[in-house]
């Protein structure tokens, strides 16, 4: 008898993309799926009569009578969650054709393995493919935990986001389940690390996660506030989680690599964000307020102070008329 893999979605105020996020689990071919579809915006019966429409199984509904924060409403999810897997998709995303068969057979091969990843391809909003994990170099189909946050950290592969993968539902739990970052930036993250740092993970490159961007997508959307306060809380977070901290004791200087490759990603988004994002969304004072938002990392400021320093009219004016005259 196959083993039940929840397929969680998490429906705030966007119902655009819902239904098709909805058609791509109706056709999975994996036997024994339990979809929960819950409705976090108070959206009345709209949400329900979209899986009614586009969901021929036995589903799952539940609405939350008032609006709760990202973070608890995923956690909702995972605690109403009876199947053996866990996935989490959102409302605005995909899973190709053979997503949850293949991810389920390459965990199975793998028992040691905490979680699995698959290829991730980029949609835009007239759901063409714009990226994918294949434009760089594939990672390995196993790596250990500290190899794959290694690789992470050097931005070997274009792994593109750790939002939906598959992984045991008793495992999430167990570490705790989805951090409570500002906005939920970064949980997705955060647990991965949490789950993996003493196992491993596998990479299944014949199951396709398709992941939506756009300019009112959630990671373009949020806030340059929320995202700083988020990357402050993940760095909290390496020092704080029970079982980091457990494996720091351990294996001090295998996590001293692991803390400095994650806390790479961290300035280096942030950092990522607000020199293109942001500079063109806020206004100078508070833009350059943000760029101060991080603790001391030297090598976050040793990007930021030049950034600040030729965003100043009259500095920045002599530099162009110095490069215009060479």
């Amino acid at each position: 008898m196959a083993a039940t893999i929840t397929v969680a979605i998490p429906v705030y105020k966007r119902l655009t993309y819902v239904a098709q996020a909805i058609r791509s689990v109706a056709a999975q071919d994996y036997p024994a799926i339990e979809l929960i579809v819950s409705d976090n915006g108070c959206n009345g019966d709209a949400v329900l009569n979209l899986v009614r429409a586009n969901y021929p199984r036995p589903f799952i509904f539940r609405q939350n009578p008032v609006s709760v924060p990202i973070v608890p409403h995923f956690n909702q999810l995972l605690a109403a969650a009876s199947g053996d897997y866990f996935v989490l998709l959102s409302d605005d995303d995909e899973l190709a054709p053979g997503y949850l068969s293949t991810m389920v057979a390459a965990l199975e091969a793998h028992p040691d393995a905490a979680a699995a990843i698959s290829r991730v391809e980029v949609l835009d909003e007239q759901n063409r493919v714009v990226g994918s994990t294949a434009d760089r170099p594939l990672p390995p189909s196993v790596m250990s935990g500290p190899d794959w946050i290694a690789r992470w950290g050097r931005n070997e592969h274009k792994f593109v986001c750790f939002t939906t993968n598959l992984a045991r539902a008793a495992e999430l739990r167990a570490v705790g389940g989805y951090p409570n970052f500002d906005g939920g930036n970064g949980v997705d993250n955060a647990l991965l690390v949490a789950l993996s740092i003493d196992r491993s993970i596998v990479y299944c490159h014949r199951a396709i996660f398709r992941h939506r961007i756009y300019d009112t997508s959630f990671g373009k959307s949020v806030s340059v506030t929320s995202l700083a306060r988020a990357s402050r809380q993940f760095l909290a977070f390496l020092d704080q989680h029970p079982k980091l901290r457990a494996y720091a004791r351990q294996y001090p200087q295998e996590w001293a690599a692991c803390r400095a490759a994650i806390t790479r990603v961290i300035w280096t988004t942030y950092y990522g964000r607000w020199r293109q994002l942001y500079r063109g969304r806020e206004h100078y004072l508070a833009w350059l307020k943000a760029g101060f938002a991080l603790p001391f990392i030297p090598a976050y400021y040793r990007r930021v102070l030049p950034e600040i320093v030729y965003s100043l009219p009259a500095v920045g004016a002599f530099a162009r008329r110095r490069l215009a005259a060479r």
